[in-house]
């Protein structure tokens, strides 16, 4: 149970988009309890001829954008964590979030956990996010969920803008303090936008 992989941050997107949301990174198992980790995710924003980007600030002739984000998070228990994100994007508004991650299932090999959380981007807005990972073996993960964003918007029908992505990445466990991953989150809304994405948490226990 203290197998050294018990890593995670994004996310995600990022979502995850990691926002975590599609904010990197979306990994199923949470945090070993007491436990802090510090993530950084260079991502490409591809602009995919849409106005999902342009919703960020991000001019409509750009092909996309690059992104910066940065993340910290604690176990608090060995089903529960918490993290916080900043992600700065190169030509739009910066990202500010957090969240709260449960495990709700445990197998063998595989994970199933849930987050829900807040942020600001455009306006504030809801995260919600549904997670599975599978273990190959020791070392390599493979992740995909759902990533829901939904955003209080004015001048939107209803008042709400809703993103939505399915992230997938492959991790690697270099040793117990270090996680590599690298990440694509599939546009599914006409609000998001596709998002590719490597990055590294490191654990302090």
């Amino acid at each position: 149970m203290n197998r050294p992989f018990f890593l995670l941050l994004f996310l995600l997107l990022p979502g995850c988009p990691l926002w975590l949301s599609a904010q990197v990174v979306n990994f199923g198992k949470t945090l070993p309890e007491r436990s802090f980790s510090l993530g950084v995710a260079p991502s490409w924003y591809f602009n995919n001829s849409n106005v999902g980007l342009r919703s960020i600030g991000v001019d409509e002739d750009q092909a996309g954008a690059l992104a910066i984000g940065v993340s910290g998070g604690y176990g608090i228990n060995y089903s529960m964590d918490v993290n916080a994100k900043i992600i700065y994007v190169a030509g739009g508004k910066p990202f500010i979030g957090a969240d709260i991650q449960y495990l709700v299932h445990e197998a063998r090999n595989s994970y199933f956990s849930v987050l829900g959380g807040l942020h600001y981007w455009d306006n504030f807005g809801v995260d919600i996010t549904g997670l599975f990972t599978y273990m190959l073996n020791y070392d390599i993960s493979l992740s995909g969920g759902l990533d829901f964003d939904i955003n209080y918007d004015p001048e939107m029908d209803g008042n709400v803008r809703f993103r939505a992505w399915l992230p997938v990445n492959i991790g690697f466990n270099i040793n117990k303090y270090t996680f590599l991953y690298a990440e694509y989150d599939l546009q599914i809304s006409q609000w998001s936008w596709g998002i590719a994405a490597i990055g590294a948490n490191f654990i302090f226990r």
